[in-house]
C-alpha cells in the first residue's frame, strides 16, 4: 500500500512540474524565427518638471511566411547603458508575412534622468542605445533585443566639432 502511495505522490509531483516547466517555454515550441524589433523614432510630447513624454515607434519584421498577429509588447529603451524609458501596450497588430509593421507606443520617462545623461554624454563617444523586451503573440512570448547607434562621435545636433 505504502508503495502505490508514494507512486502516486511521484507521478503528481512529475506532472506538476512538468507543466511548470513546458508552460514558461512556451516559446520554444513557436515555429519560424523570432521577429527584428527596431526603433525608427522617438517624439517628445507634453513634459512637466518630472516626466518627460515619449512617442516610441518601433518597426516590427516578420522573417516568416505567416502573418504575425501581435497583442502586446513590454519593452525597455536604454541609453548609453542606463535605462531611458520602459514602454507597454496591449495594441494589437498584424504583421504580414515577409513583411513588416509600426507599432507606435506611448511612454514616459523621467525629465530629471534625461538631462542627467544628456550632461554625462562627451563629444567623443556614441550615442547608443538597446532595446530589450518581450512582443506577445497568440501562440507566446517571443523575446527580441537589439541594439543601434543615435549619433554618432561629435555628430549629437548643436555639438561642436572636435
Amino acid at each position: 500500500m505504502y508503495d502505490v502511495v508514494m507512486f502516486l505522490a511521484w507521478v503528481k509531483v512529475a506532472g506538476l512540474l512538468s507543466t511548470l516547466v513546458m508552460s514558461g517555454c512556451a516559446s520554444w515550441f513557436m515555429k519560424g524565427e523570432p521577429p527584428d524589433v527596431l526603433v525608427t523614432n522617438v517624439t517628445p510630447l507634453e513634459s512637466s518638471a518630472f516626466e518627460q513624454r515619449l512617442q516610441v515607434d518601433l518597426r516590427i519584421r516578420n522573417p516568416n511566411d505567416f502573418d504575425l498577429h501581435v497583442t502586446g509588447i513590454d519593452f525597455k529603451l536604454d541609453l548609453n547603458g542606463n535605462r531611458l524609458a520602459r514602454g507597454l501596450s496591449n495594441k494589437e497588430l498584424t504583421v504580414p508575412r515577409l513583411g513588416d509593421a509600426v507599432l507606435t507606443v506611448q511612454t514616459s520617462a523621467s525629465t530629471l534622468e534625461i538631462v542627467r545623461q544628456a550632461l554625462s554624454v562627451s563629444q567623443i563617444q556614441d550615442w547608443s542605445y538597446k532595446l530589450s523586451g518581450v512582443l506577445y503573440s497568440q501562440d507566446g512570448r517571443l523575446p527580441f533585443e537589439s541594439t543601434g547607434v543615435l549619433f554618432e562621435k561629435g555628430q549629437f545636433p548643436g555639438s561642436l566639432p572636435p
